[in-house]
């Protein structure tokens, strides 16, 4: 009893302690606070790293495969415990990340909130206030019923601009290489013709997307690159409350219009689909034969992948709403493209000296748009930046670490065909030093035929004024 008494003094006196009051100051019994909170901050950090959850990849094909089976238990027939948890390369549950997000508001919605008696009750001037007066709507993801309908009306109405615009363009070029050239040069230059009129069409688009986005984007915070206080770090700060503000909107559908109908152009430009019978001479055959065209693009191929990536980031980038992030891609692309449009049409017209001050501007902007601003400012906040999405917003890291190699990875690949057509543009140049050659290389892969491309007399030489350009 004696030292049950004296066991309960001492307790008593420990729990009273002055010394265990005081902050910072180890006691005779347990831890200061501060190494208190450096445990809780150490077992946090231990919750948020990649080990503590499958590796990305897989995080990213078990998601997939959620939403292909539509949810059904498909990891109770994995092998080898791939799929038990909480290590196996399967057994992470992804859920939706966006159902998290703040909801963008509906046309409907909009309706009950300005005080219409029913969402049925529309007109062109709400639908108007709607669509150009109201910011974070449903138009600011790619993904919702009303984007996708302004999407199909919008690639519908760019066609059809093109097919208007184009031959008057190209008739353009076709005058211009008469005066240039003489009228034979029309001859063998057709294609050249039409192609010279689509990049009109091209230099056009980018000019006026390059003029908004530098007006737009002027005073962003997010482009302040050299600011300690914010600079791109804004990208993902305060993400995903971001307001999507109705000049962003659209300027993001307007994009997605233009490369979702550049795919379309490309593809109808580099094949040629004929219809058959299918009973041929040797038996059964295919109805439809798809071959080259003659209008082929020399880089048909690194164009192609270009254009499926880069829709893919627009779609991605809207539905995850990082648009800041992709209007600085868009603003970089389409400042650098003005440039290359200019070179292929002096090339086309086999201007040199104009060809030559268009290459060299080219270049240069390439190198600082493409290779400097591309790389060193967004890809490296992307790769090194993008943590603070969990770090200071809170999110769950399990769907940073399921996603973030997804947009890694096509951004890399965009950066890597930069680097192929600049390696393009330096072969390009060395032919024009060594040789005093024009070659578009992403036209003609292996070089232009340059008695084809400025056209000969009857007798198969050059006019003087052909020699003298």
């Amino acid at each position: 009893r004696t030292l049950s008494l004296s066991f309960a003094r001492l307790s008593s006196e420990q729990s009273t302690d002055p010394l265990r009051e005081r902050p910072g100051v180890v006691s005779a019994v347990g831890s200061s606070p501060r190494k208190k909170a450096k445990r809780s901050r150490m077992s946090s950090a231990d919750a948020t790293t990649p080990s503590s959850y499958p590796p990305g990849g897989f995080l990213f094909l078990s998601k997939m495969i959620d939403l292909a089976t539509a949810g059904s238990d498909w990891r109770r027939h994995v092998p080898f415990g791939w799929a038990d948890p909480p290590h196996g390369w399967f057994s992470g549950r992804v859920g939706n990340a966006v159902g998290n997000f703040p909801p963008l508001l509906s046309y409907a919605e909009y309706l009950r909130s300005s005080g219409a008696d029913s969402p049925s009750s529309w007109s062109p001037r709400t639908l108007f206030d709607y669509a150009f007066g109201t910011d974070s709507t449903r138009l600011g993801d790619l993904t919702s019923y009303e984007s996708m309908a302004v999407l199909l009306v919008a690639v519908l109405a760019l066609r059809s601009l093109k097919a208007r615009s184009i031959p008057r363009f190209s008739e353009w070029g076709r005058r211009a290489g008469r005066a240039t050239h003489g009228p034979e040069w029309e001859r063998g230059n057709e294609d050249r013709i039409k192609k010279f009129g689509e990049y009109v069409f091209r230099v056009m688009h980018h000019s006026a997307m390059s003029a908004y986005g530098v007006w737009y984007f002027w005073d962003k915070p997010w482009w302040d690159v050299g600011s300690e206080a914010g600079g791109t770090k804004l990208l993902y700060l305060e993400h995903p409350a971001h307001p999507i503000e109705v000049g962003m909107a659209w300027y993001y559908l307007a994009q997605s219009a233009y490369n979702a109908e550049s795919l379309l152009s490309l593809l109808q430009l580099s094949f040629v689909v004929e219809l058959r019978s299918p009973v041929g001479k040797s038996g059964l055959r295919s109805p439809v034969a798809i071959g080259w065209s003659p209008a082929v693009r020399g880089d048909f191929r690194e164009m192609f992948v270009h254009h499926l990536v880069t829709n893919a980031l627009i779609v991605g980038s809207s539905y995850f709403r990082f648009t800041r992030i992709g209007s600085m891609v868009f603003l970089v692309h389409d400042i650098s493209d003005v440039p290359v449009g200019f070179s292929k049409l002096a090339n086309f017209l086999k201007w040199k000296r104009a060809t030559a001050v268009c290459f060299v501007s080219m270049v240069l902007v390439w190198l600082v748009t493409r290779l400097g601003v591309f790389p060193f400012v967004i890809y490296r906040s992307v790769l090194f930046e993008s943590w603070l999405l969990v770090s200071a917003n809170g999110l769950d890291p399990i769907y940073y670490y399921c996603y973030r190699h997804l947009f890694f990875i096509l951004i890399g690949l965009i950066l890597l065909l930069h680097l192929a057509w600049f390696l393009m543009f330096i072969r390009m140049g060395w032919l024009l030093v060594s040789r005093g050659e024009t070659h578009d290389l992403s036209e003609h892969k292996k070089g232009e035929d340059q008695r084809a491309v400025v056209g000969a007399g009857a007798d198969g030489a050059q006019t003087t004024k052909e020699k003298a350009n």
